[in-house]
Order: structure tokens, then C-alpha cells, then sequence
């Protein structure tokens, strides 16, 4: 069955058309490793607590990125067109003022992380958010029938859990799917680093394909794979 679009949530359900198409069979969050132990004070000295004063919540935050998205999907220029790449251009900004893809990259490789180089870490980063961006944006066409009640917001240190519904219309059913995003503050603002749907964590099912796949090959490996699958979709 073809899944609704998902506009600021998702980027979830985006990780895991990415996973597809890099591997040829994806695992489930179940098969995946534990994050390391401390994973969460780790976190929270990667963010920085207290060094920022806050500006907004995390409700607030999500809700402005969903109202750019939507102003954004009004607009339908031909896909030809200047200005249809001037709005992929502003898509791929707003979706990376929102997601933490240093975060994310962080949390999906777990204890292989540790063992990379400076360079290895900021390449992995720019590969991931280049195949994340880039399936988003493939997944945009007009402008989507959707609604998002924000509900919500569990605040602990500078971390923070937002429930939230979809309301959507897929094949003419009514369709409301339960959403959980994680986020962290950083330099004064909230970032999403993980969103939870259908009972699927998006850094859980990367962490589960990137894990087998330098446990049979090397971190290089993965790498050159996710590469590969960006060249790919290039055209």
C-alpha cells in the first residue's frame, strides 16, 4: 500500500526509502544494537546545556518549520524552471535548520563513531544529509493533503520528546498516524535528531543497516555504497 506524505515528519519515512534503496533488505529497529551505554548524558554534553539561552520550545520550533513547508508547497512552478530549483534550494535549507544531522549520523553509527577519523566523521555527515535532502525533495509533488496536531512537549536538561498526530488522506481513507520526534538543544535552538512513526526510529533502523554492513565489510564499505547511491540519484 502506497504510504501518505509526510511533510516535516517525513524525513523518517524518507530514511527508510534511503535504506531500500542503498541495501538490498532492510532489518527492523528489533534487530538492532543497543545504543551505547551513557548514550544520553553523552548527548547532552554534545549539546551544550546552558551555554545558549533557549529562544523558543520544541513545539514552537516544529511548528514553524511545518508552516514554512506548507508556504513552500503552495508554490508549484514548472519543474523546469529557476524558480523550481529555488524551491528545492529553500526545502533543503528548511529541512536542515530542523534535523541534526551531525546527531543522527552520531547515533546511527554508535561505537563505530568513536573509531573514525575527523575527516571519515564529516564526510559521512555531508553523504547522509546529502541522500536525506535528496529523498525528500524526490518526494514532493504539489502540494500534500495534511494535517499535524502537535500535542506534546516532555523537556529533561536539553533534551526533549514531542507527540504529535498526522492527519492524512491516503486513497481517499482517513489516515492518523502516531509521531514522537527527539530533539536537542543547540546553540539556542531545538533540533530534531530522531522522529518515531509507526513504531519505527529512524536513527534505530540506521543503526541496525550501517552496523551489519561494516561488520561484513568496513566503515569505508558503507560509505562507498551511500556514495554511490547519490550518484545515482543525481539526474
Amino acid at each position: 500500500m502506497k504510504k501518505p506524505f509526510l511533510p516535516v515528519l517525513s524525513i523518517a519515512r524518507s530514511a527508510l526509502v534511503i535504506l531500500a534503496f542503498l541495501f538490498p533488505a532492510t532489518t527492523t529497529a528489533a534487530g538492532a544494537p543497543s545504543p551505547p551505554k551513557g548514550s544520553k548524558s553523552e548527548s547532552a554534553s554534545a549539546g551544550a546545556p546552558g551555554d545558549a539561552k533557549l529562544s523558543s520550545s520544541p513545539i514552537k520550533e516544529l511548528k514553524k518549520s511545518d508552516n514554512a513547508l506548507k508556504k513552500l508547497f503552495a508554490r508549484e512552478p514548472p519543474s523546469w524552471s529557476p524558480e523550481a530549483d529555488a524551491k528545492r534550494s529553500e526545502m533543503r535549507k528548511i529541512v536542515s535548520g530542523f534535523l541534526d544531522f551531525d546527531e543522527l549520523s552520531r547515533r546511527s553509527l554508535a561505537r563505530h563513531w568513536d573509531g573514525l577519523s575527523a575527516k571519515q566523521r564529516t564526510e559521512f555527515v555531508a553523504t547522509l544529509r546529502d541522500l536525506i535532502e535528496r529523498s525528500y525533495i524526490k518526494q514532493v509533488h504539489g502540494s500534500p493533503n495534511y494535517d499535524v496536531a502537535f500535542e506534546n512537549e516532555t523537556i529533561d536538561g536539553n533534551e526533549a520528546d514531542v507527540t504529535a498526530t498526522l492527519h492524512s488522506v491516503a486513497r481517499g481513507k482517513k489516515v492518523n498516524v502516531a509521531l514522537e520526534y527527539k530533539l536537542l538543544s543547540k546553540d539556542g535552538r531545538w533540533l530534531v535528531y530522531d522522529v518515531i512513526t509507526d513504531e519505527q526510529s529512524m536513527v534505530e533502523n540506521y543503526r541496525a543497516e550501517f552496523n551489519k554492513i561494516i561488520n561484513k565489510e568496513s566503515f569505508d564499505a558503507l560509505l562507498r555504497r551511500m556514495k554511490k547511491k547519490l550518484e545515482e540519484k543525481s539526474d
